[in-house]
């Protein structure tokens, strides 16, 4: 018989699927920060970081 849950589990599945989201954005910010830590020879010159 239906417990009356349905609401309940369905806000707790779009809770997690949004939390999920936002691991997956802060995960990619967290790489593009880090590609830019890693330097890059120019010639003579070495560039680090972003202007």
């Amino acid at each position: 018989m239906h417990t009356g849950t349905l609401i309940s589990d369905l806000v707790a599945t779009v809770e997690r699927a949004e939390q999920k989201a936002r691991e997956i954005v802060m995960e990619e910010e967290l790489h593009a920060i880090y590609a830019m830590q890693i330097p890059v020879a120019d010639g003579d010159q070495i560039f680090m970081g972003a202007a």
